[in-house]
């Protein structure tokens, strides 16, 4: 380029270094750790990605590979059977129109094995946030009811998480809803709930809003038969109360 030919050697060459990268997985970086892969091993794969992909040489013998790396050829070779022996790298034979049979080394298995690795991570963060929402939601039931929960309570705590789908800061708020109109009990919030099921309330604001205008009607969350207050018994007027900015 006419560009390279006005800079000085040095500049030239820092130039060319600037576009002369090789695509390596952000994810090698991140997961070969739990892979059980050492830094040896991991420069080793890069420099195999090197030579395929910058120079096209798919089968860099150890010699290549040795003038390289600061380890001895030994070594490279006891590094290869490892990768190899433990899915990290394939060597795969093709042969040519002219019948001539080559090999070459096939990173395919690790790009799965960093994949099933990250996604085993991330179902492990889901499993403790689950977990850790499951503690704190207990926690605070038997906090906010002054006793500890039953094993039918708690039942219907993880179903709400787990069957019904409702957001851990719903079940939050409709137990400070619960909690202000003094009925503290799963079987209150498990209406109230529902109720905001069924009017498509997704966030606590709105949860807010919907309940000054239950409030404002005059009536509590109510089930037939469940013993509890009346309409005209919970016309009584509240005072709006925002339980969603309240702390645990």
């Amino acid at each position: 380029m006419d560009m390279d030919r006005k800079l000085s050697p040095h500049a030239a060459l820092v130039h060319g270094l600037s576009k002369g990268a090789t695509a390596i997985p952000v994810m090698l970086f991140t997961e070969y750790k739990h892979l059980g892969l050492t830094e040896g091993q991991v420069m080793l794969l890069i420099h195999i990605m090197a030579f395929q992909e910058k120079e096209g040489v798919f089968f860099p013998t150890i010699s290549q590979l040795e003038s390289r790396m600061s380890v001895s050829g030994n070594e490279i070779v006891r590094w290869l059977q490892t990768l190899v022996q433990r899915g990290f790298l394939a060597i795969e034979e093709s042969v040519d129109e002219k019948g001539l049979r080559s090999e070459r080394y096939s990173t395919a298995p690790l790009l799965q094995q960093l994949a099933a690795s990250s996604l085993d991570r991330e179902g492990e963060s889901v499993v403790e946030g689950l977990e850790e929402a499951y503690d704190n939601l207990f926690q605070l039931f038997e906090r906010e009811c002054g006793r500890p929960l039953s094993p039918v309570e708690c039942e219907t705590l993880t179903q709400w998480l787990d069957v019904d789908g409702h957001d851990e800061s719903l079940i939050v708020a409709a137990l400070r809803e619960a909690v202000f109109v003094g009925k503290p009990n799963v079987r209150y919030i498990d209406r109230i709930l529902l109720e905001w099921q069924r009017n498509h309330i997704r966030t606590p604001e709105e949860a807010v809003e919907f309940s000054r205008r239950f409030r404002q009607k005059g009536i509590l969350y109510q089930a037939n038969g469940d013993g509890g207050e009346s309409a005209d018994e919970s016309a009584e007027s509240f005072s709006f109360y925002n339980w969603v900015n309240q702390s645990n």
